[in-house]
């Protein structure tokens, strides 16, 4: 596993990682978005490499920070060459993650700057892309919402592992509200969406009206697909960090639907289903696989072992990078998913070192 993790590493720094510390996205023409930048210095203070975390970080807030525009440090979420920023709206998925890895690099290298840093990020984060919706605080997409009577919402955005370190650090109970905002959220939708039965799985996206009502968003996907696959990695982090139940019964639950999926299938379970769970496209896909392990970790059976067999053979030893190896997000999703899945036997970093004390 570490030695997997070490050489993929590798090949993600010489393949998305510019030496001036940009992550660009080969098959989006090269562009930049701030999802990728978090993502890199997150897997960079995980893995306590502090030279590439830095390299990052100084493009990141040279390039991408909203400070000298808009007054507040969240990140602009789109750059392009030659053009610079061509979105100075902020992606809050993009916000918690960057958060999260100054965090994490204060605690391995013990330099309060990155703290100083991430407080900043966190009070803006807080103000402008949170909001009160029919009394509960729900975390946006960013720092625009749809309108009074409604809000776009990503279930995989919500975090309440990052909450939780967050509050740690500010002591605002906003963080607690969003918290329980998410784990509300994310029980209801997976139980009964838009007038439909669930089978546990999430939406990518979701309209949430004034009065709490979940409804799908026009014109964006409700499958449970590219984005809402993120979803048990994301709790996995609360279950393997802060021990809590309300995440362990939703990986339970997915668990479950992967090893149905899996015996279903012979063997393998798809990128992307419906939110009833019929499959909307019969292909396997790493990322799918990758994210997969946060819920698989659950049990030691056959299918965990089944799913790192594939994510080892859909490993490229000639460029250490998973396939397709012109796919950043997939290689992101891949790493971090690996690297908490090792955390679960053999951790590097003990979440109390994450709460700011």
């Amino acid at each position: 596993m570490s030695d997997l993790i070490t050489k993929a590493w590798g090949g993600y720094t010489a393949r998305f990682i510019h030496a001036h510390g940009r992550v660009s996205r080969p098959r989006n023409n090269d562009d930049t978005v701030s999802e990728g930048q978090a993502y890199a210095l997150l897997i960079a203070s995980l893995l306590d490499d502090r030279q590439t975390f830095d390299k990052v970080l100084d493009w990141t807030d040279a390039h991408l920070s909203r400070k000298g525009r808009t007054g507040d440090h969240l990140l602009a979420w789109h750059w392009e060459p030659g053009r610079g920023v061509t979105d100075w709206n902020s992606a809050s998925d993009a916000d918690l993650d960057y958060v999260l890895a100054l965090i994490t690099a204060s605690a391995r290298w013990h330099d309060e700057r990155y703290t100083k840093k991430a407080r900043l990020v966190m009070r803006d984060l807080l103000d402008l892309e949170t909001a009160l919706i029919n009394g509960r605080r729900y975390l946006l997409p960013g720092n625009w919402r749809t309108g009074h009577n409604a809000s776009i919402i990503n279930p995989s955005y919500l975090s309440p592992a990052h909450f939780r370190i967050f509050f740690a650090c500010t002591r605002d109970p906003r963080w607690n509200d969003l918290i329980e905002a998410s784990y509300y959220l994310i029980e209801t939708v997976s139980k009964h969406f838009a007038g439909t039965a669930g089978v546990g799985l999430v939406p990518d996206w979701l309209l949430l009206t004034a009065d709490g009502s979940l409804m799908r968003a026009q014109g964006l996907s409700d499958r449970f697909s590219w984005d809402a696959i993120r979803t048990p990695w994301r709790l996995g982090m609360d279950a393997l960090w802060f021990e809590e139940n309300r995440a362990r019964r939703y990986l339970d639950g997915m668990r479950d639907f992967y090893t149905q999926e899996w015996e279903r299938r012979g063997g393998r379970f798809f990128a992307e289903y419906t939110y009833e769970g019929r499959p909307a496209g019969q292909y396997e896909h790493v990322a799918a696989y990758a994210m997969s392990l946060s819920a698989l970790a659950r049990s030691n059976g056959p299918i965990s072992a089944g799913v790192m067999e594939k994510l080892s053979h859909a490993f490229n030893q000639d460029v250490s990078l998973f396939t397709p190896t012109d796919d950043y997000y997939a290689n992101s999703l891949a790493l971090l998913a690996l690297i908490f899945y090792r955390e679960t036997t053999s951790p590097t970093i003990n979440s109390t070192q994450l709460l700011c004390q």
